[in-house]
Parts: structure tokens; C-alpha cells; sequence
């Protein structure tokens, strides 16, 4: 780690990110349309699953923080869970894309609830170890911004794989003369094996890019034994203002990136009128921005700093929201400025805040002597999880209230100003709301590098009194 940032480490970690992004998008923007509309499935009983889903990543990811901070091993500390996912998410990806239970609903929802739950353990398996360990590969404030921003544009050919491609695929399937389902099922199973693969290149070209122990050998009842001590790691970091601050911030993305989600492929087909093709090429087109953003992001990351750029990005996005609730989306053309509004907001989220909450690392170090990169990850993991399974959750009772049913092909007036209010207002107010939020985050790049001295004259015995200004609003 010492020799710093290079290309090798940056491309190999990177390349793991097409997997998370892949697997991610595939279930998050495609699960609740299969169920209901595919399997038929009740939306209560559909949202059911997928919050389910992704509380089990919640809590499976705050183990997997922990376990990982503590491992033990040859591959090092975060690799080992990193390569067990493909092990578990091939098989759960093409099983819920599959129709289990049999054609009745009340059948089906017990064995999705089971396979949704393993996908999401599974991608907390990548997902807790992939970000804590970028935090390890840059210890640098600049560093950081350039690895995230190089997995950033590596998530943007996962996003194409797991969201542009799967609606494509399955219709060029249908058109063939395939099934529904079963053009579905071939989809999950090109999509899981392109993401093993891709995973399995990453762990290849990261050999020996890890923090290693001193004997390098495997101890897992160690790593277990640490568990106990999981609520007090997270007990120490809530006690830390910039975690705080950023778990606030993160949860209010996540409503706002959730209903997104959530509603994306509903107001398309349902408001909009579009079919799968065109859905396919939405997806596409954001995914193209995602690519762009990734640079502009990068440069502007480095230039005006992590929180700034954000903040301008995600407030002209939450501004942008609610102008098209008050004046509508009437045309494709509106849909596009819209998507590339809102994809080049939520690129930024992904591409920097990832940076941003390493930054952590140092301040928990100064403060109790401990980096727990696994810990500040699992955390701001497990608060996205949450926010994002309310986001589903409440998708699901509020549309169901509202009249919606996706069995319909022409859905009630009060079903589509419900789906306006998801798709459009409450994003762009969640939006503004974490522009306030990270406004009181303290810690800029100034007062990183003095935090970053005064930890080093700290471990060295040394008064570090010259940097207590910048420390006194850090801490």
C-alpha cells in the first residue's frame, strides 16, 4: 500500500465494481416488475419480498463489516467474502427470475421471500468488503476521489449490463417465439455468469493488493469471536460527528434513489405508455450519462472537493424534481432531460460519497485508535438498506392504497398521481433535504491533511496543538 495509488490496483479493484453494479440494478430495477407483472404477484406481497430482501442484506452486511475488519488470510482481509459471493449470488439471481411456487401467488411468496433474501446476503458479501476496501488501497484525500471515480466508470458498464441490456434481451427472447418467463430466466442466467466472470478477472489482477497479516494465515473462529464486539465498534462510531452527519445524509439519497427504483419502470410503461424497447433504451441513454459523469464528476471532485460537488449536483437534481411534478412529463423528450438530470445527480452520489466516507477512517483512527473500514462501511450499508426497503415497502402501500394494479393495462387518475408523487416530488425533496445535510459535514480536504498530520505526530508521541482548530471541528 505504501507506493501509493497505481494503474494496476485501480483497474483490478475497479473491475469488481461491474459485478456490484451488474447484480445491484438487475434486482433492485427489474424485481418488483417480474413479480407483479411477470409472475402476477400481488404488489403488497411483491414489495413484501423485496424489503425482506434487503433488510437481510442490512443485517448480513453489518456481520460482513466486522468479520471482515477481523479476517485473517493469505487473500487478505476483504478478497476471501468478496470471491464466496459468486457462490451464492449465480444461483439466487436465476432462481428469482425463475417462476418458483408454482401459478398461485400465495405459493410463490414464501420460496421468492427465501431467494430474495439469499441474493441480498450475497450482495452484501460483495458490496461491505468492495467499498471498505478501496479505503485501504487509497489512504490519500486526492487518491480517493480517482479510485472511486475509476469504479464509478467500471459501475457504469455494470449498470449497462444489469439495467440497459435485461429488458432487450428478454424481448429480442419473446420475439423469437420464447415464453415470457422463460425468456426472463435465460436473461438471469447471461446476466449472473458475465458478473461471475467479470469478479473472478478483478480477484485475479488484485493478487497480492491487500492489507495482509503478519503470518498470513486463516483464522475464521477469530474473525467470529470478534463479533461480540460489533455493537460496541458501531456505538463508538455513532459517537463520531462526521459519521453522524453522513448516515443522515445517506438516508435521505437512499429514499430518494429507492423510489427511483421502484418506480422507474412503472411510470414508463404505465404513465408514459412505453414498452419494453423503449424502457431499454431509457436505461441505456442514463447509462451513457453515467460514463460522462464519471469524468466531469472526477475532475470537479478534485477541483471544488467531495461535499461541494455533491451538493451542487444533487440540489440542482432536487430543484429539477419538483419543476417536472408541478409541470409534468408529457413527451420523450422531457423524459430525457429528466433522466439525464437525475443520472448525472446519482452518479455523483455513487462516484464521491463512497470517498467521503473513507475519510472516516482516519478521523475513528485519531479518535479510538482503531481503522474499521469494514465497520463505516457495513454502517452506512446497513442505513441505505433500510431506507431503501421503507422506499419499496411504502412504494407498495401507497400505490396499492391509490388504486394501482399492475394487472391492468389503463391504471385509475389517483393510481398515476401517486405514481407522480414517487417518481417525481418526494425524490426531489429528499434530494435537497441531504443538500442541507452534508452542508454541516466538516471535513474538507484542508482539514483532512491536518487531521492525517496530527495523527501521524499523535503515533509518534508528538504535540500536534497546531492543527487543534481544524480538530476541534472535525471531531
Amino acid at each position: 500500500m505504501e507506493e501509493g495509488l497505481t494503474l494496476k490496483k485501480s483497474l483490478g479493484y475497479g473491475l469488481c465494481g461491474i459485478t456490484q453494479s451488474g447484480v445491484y440494478n438487475l434486482v433492485s430495477c427489474y424485481m418488483l416488475l417480474y413479480l407483479t407483472s411477470v409472475a402476477g404477484m400481488k404488489t403488497e406481497l411483491a414489495g413484501t419480498i423485496v424489503s425482506f430482501g434487503m433488510i437481510m442484506e442490512m443485517l448480513s452486511g453489518l456481520v460482513i463489516g466486522k468479520m471482515s475488519d477481523s479476517c485473517t488470510s493469505r487473500l487478505g482481509r476483504r478478497r476471501p467474502f468478496i470471491m464466496a459471493s459468486a457462490m451464492v449470488f449465480v444461483p439466487s439471481i436465476i432462481l428469482m427470475y425463475s417462476r418458483i411456487g408454482g401459478e398461485n401467488s400465495a405459493n410463490m411468496f414464501v420460496p421468492y421471500l427465501i431467494v430474495s433474501g439469499i441474493f441480498w446476503i450475497s450482495h452484501s458479501l460483495i458490496y461491505v468488503p468492495f467499498i471498505a476496501w478501496g479505503a485501504e488501497i487509497a489512504t490519500d484525500y486526492d487518491d480517493r476521489t480517482k479510485i472511486r471515480s475509476i469504479a464509478s466508470f467500471f459501475g457504469v458498464a455494470g449498470t449497462l449490463l444489469g439495467s440497459s441490456c435485461p429488458l432487450l434481451f428478454v424481448s429480442i427472447l419473446e420475439k423469437r417465439g420464447m415464453m415470457e418467463d422463460r425468456a426472463w430466466m435465460f436473461m438471469s442466467i447471461a446476466v449472473a455468469v458475465f458478473s461471475a466472470f467479470f469478479l473472478i478477472v478483478s480477484m485475479i489482477m488484485t493478487r497480492g493488493q491487500e492489507q495482509m497479516p503478519e503470518d498470513g494465515r486463516f483464522r475464521p473462529m477469530e474473525a467470529l469471536k470478534e463479533l461480540p464486539l460489533m455493537v460496541k465498534d458501531f456505538w463508538e462510531l455513532m459517537k463520531l460527528k462526521t459519521m453522524r452527519i453522513l448516515l443522515l445524509f445517506k438516508a435521505s439519497f437512499n429514499l430518494a434513489f429507492g423510489l427511483y427504483n421502484a418506480t422507474m419502470v412503472f411510470f414508463l410503461q404505465y404513465r408514459l405508455g412505453y414498452g419494453d424497447e423503449v424502457t431499454s433504451t431509457v436505461y441505456t441513454i442514463q447509462t451513457i450519462m453515467n460514463l460522462f459523469a464519471v469524468f466531469l464528476m472526477s475532475w470537479l471532485g478534485i477541483k471544488l472537493g467531495k461535499s461541494t460537488t455533491i451538493i451542487l449536483s444533487l440540489g440542482l437534481a432536487g430543484v429539477g424534481c419538483i419543476l417536472f411534478y408541478i409541470v409534468g412529463i408529457h413527451s420523450y423528450f422531457m423524459l430525457m432531460v429528466f433522466i439525464v438530470m437525475f443520472s448525472v445527480a446519482v452518479s455523483c452520489f455513487w462516484q464521491l460519497s463512497g470517498a467521503i466516507f473513507y475519510d472516516i477512517t482516519e478521523v475513528d483512527e485519531f479518535t479510538f485508535g482503531k481503522r474499521r473500514e469494514g465497520a463505516i462501511t457495513s454502517l452506512q450499508a446497513a442505513m441505505g438498506s433500510l431506507v431503501t426497503a421503507l422506499a419499496a415497502s411504502g412504494f407498495s402501500v401507497y400505490m396499492g392504497a391509490n388504486g394501482f394494479d399492475a394487472t391492468l393495462a389503463v391504471q385509475s387518475e389517483s393510481a398515476m398521481r401517486a405514481l407522480d408523487t414517487l417518481f417525481l416530488l418526494v425524490p426531489g425533496i429528499a434530494f435537497l433535504v441531504a443538500c442541507g445535510i452534508l452542508f454541516l459535514y466538516p471535513l474538507n480536504k484542508k482539514r483532512f491533511m491536518s487531521l492525517q498530520s496530527a495523527l501521524r505526530l499523535k503515533g509518534q508521541g508528538r504535540d500536534y496543538s497546531q492543527y487543534e482548530e481544524d480538530l476541534k471541528k472535525i471531531l
